[in-house]
């Protein structure tokens, strides 16, 4: 069975060329090809523009193409996350179960768990050098409540902790964040919650 995957060369001016690579895709075989034999921008950028590639040779790095295709060029967003989405649509298009992009003096690898967790994973793993040719945009405070809302409901969900209690500590929760930013949660793991949680109840007690 196939393992499709798409090679991508990105420049500083965020131009982005890609090609389709059909047959064994994955890390321990295309990844490991790309780089010990593609790992200077000249050749990343030569097999980029192969437009189709069948297969890779591990061992030597030759390509075997059964298909002449230009290859896909586009100049990416300005903004990280648009950018990363545009990746992701296009290793969702060619079907791909990986997506390879070179920038700099560096492949990137990204999985593809959907075009939203490519673009998330191209922003953390986009060298700091390299993070200058995006704007990053701050979150609005809207949309840290949004993800917080999910992460509580999640935890509720696998703990089984809905009770009156908790329904109120949670109620709390949202008027402290409505009120004072997220901030102050944005950190927190389970077991910060249910610290919270704990001291929220020895203080309702108290009083």
């Amino acid at each position: 069975m196939a393992t499709r995957a798409l090679i991508g060369y990105l420049d500083e001016d965020r131009n982005f060329t890609c090609t389709y690579n059909h047959y064994d895709g994955y890390p321990e075989h295309l990844g490991k090809a790309l780089k010990k034999f593609y790992n200077t921008d000249e050749l990343a950028n030569s097999i980029a523009n192969e437009g189709y590639i069948s297969y890779v040779d591990p061992d030597d790095g030759s390509l075997d193409q059964k298909h002449d295709e230009p290859a896909n060029k586009m100049v990416l967003d300005s903004d990280i996350v648009e950018a990363g989405l545009q990746i992701g649509e296009k290793v969702d298009e060619y079907g791909g179960n990986y997506g390879y992009v070179w920038f700099g003096d560096e492949w990137i690898t990204l999985k593809n768990y959907g075009i939203r967790s490519i673009a998330d994973q191209f922003e953390k793993e986009m060298p700091a050098d390299g993070a200058g040719i995006f704007r990053v945009e701050e979150e609005v405070s809207e949309t840290i409540e949004e993800d917080y809302s999910v992460k509580w409901n999640q935890f509720i969900t696998e703990n089984k902790a809905i009770d009156n209690m908790w329904a109120i500590y949670v109620k709390s929760l949202v008027n402290a964040i409505r009120l004072n930013g997220a901030d102050d949660y944005k950190d927190f793991s389970e077991e910060d919650f249910v610290e919270d949680f704990e001291n929220y109840i020895a203080d309702k007690m108290d009083s």
